[in-house]
């Protein structure tokens, strides 16, 4: 019996802990990631509208100016984690995708999913610093 009270409060004892650290530190047994969602339309132009969500979290409706940045993080083990984007520009250019899903997790291997908006369509890439971008979704209607 003893043990079983030892045992639950070193276990409250973490959880308070871990709720009180910064969110870096509290991906134990689990990998960091942070999407960035980038306005790279031309200036001047409509502004890029999108909603993001997942199966648990629905992160709203935001309008973004050009350059501006929308991003968020989470923690991840598994491969059923999913967060897809509507993305809206002007009145003929829309396009739903997954920004991360568990066939992406090789590419966001640096931790970061970076999709960039331009006029062509939606860009990828895992590292800004590097330059290198790839068309991922020509815009539909």
């Amino acid at each position: 019996m003893k043990l079983i009270i030892l045992l639950a409060i070193i276990t409250s004892s973490y959880v308070l802990q871990a709720s009180c650290k910064p969110w870096f530190l509290r991906c134990f047994m689990s990998h960091r990631y942070e999407i960035q969602m980038i306005n790279q339309l031309p200036q001047n132009s409509d502004q890029l509208k999108l909603h993001c969500a997942s199966k648990d979290n629905d992160l709203g409706l935001h309008n973004l100016t050009t350059t501006q940045v929308f991003k968020w993080h989470f923690c991840s083990n598994s491969w059923n984690t999913l967060f897809f984007c509507h993305l809206w520009w002007g009145p003929t250019h829309s396009k739903v995708f997954d920004v991360f899903n568990g066939l992406l997790v090789d590419k966001c291997n640096t931790g970061y999913c970076i999709w960039i908006a331009k006029e062509d369509g939606i860009y990828f890439t895992n590292d800004l610093t590097s330059g290198k971008t790839t068309l991922t979704y020509p815009w539909g209607t």
